[in-house]
């Protein structure tokens, strides 16, 4: 989870927001994990998604109870094995965090929505995350955005 503050004029759309956010340098280098910042060329696993071609109709845009609801679908998934206790752990903490975002409004974008051989969705990562999901709360008063990165491989 990386916070971030932005600059929001009343006339920006939170769209054009999230937009110019996944095209920056903050998310394209800043959100990377330190060991690809420090060495690049190794083949450490990166973003999932091929953000020059992902548009932001391809995120669902929704408020914290869609967020929840989306959430609690995910773990409510049949097919997690001995996996789903770790991400439970992960989800009660997100719980705690979400309490404090007020009334922001959300954008989600999941690798599980695309096909898989989507030109939206880089190799190997998308085959290799077991999941990869986006979650991006802006809230427009504190001018602030938070960026949620969830991945397991």
């Amino acid at each position: 989870m990386t916070e971030f503050a932005i600059e929001v004029e009343e006339r920006s759309s939170n769209d054009q927001i999230v937009d110019i956010f996944i095209r920056s340098k903050q998310f394209s280098f800043d959100c990377l994990r330190d060991c690809v910042k420090a060495e690049p060329e190794k083949g450490y696993l990166r973003q999932a998604f091929a953000i020059d071609k992902i548009k932001i109709n391809d995120f669902k845009k929704t408020d914290k109870q869609g967020v929840l609801k989306f959430l609690c679908d995910f773990i409510n998934e049949p097919d997690w094995g001995d996996d789903r206790n770790a991400f439970a752990k992960l989800l009660d903490r997100y719980f705690e965090i979400q309490n404090d975002f007020g009334d922001n409004y959300f954008y989600i974008l999941s690798k599980d929505w695309f096909d898989k051989n989507d030109e939206r969705v880089l190799e190997p990562e998308s085959w290799v995350y077991i999941y990869y999901f986006l979650i991006i709360s802006i809230d427009r008063k504190a001018n602030s955005l938070t960026l949620i990165e969830w991945t397991y491989d």
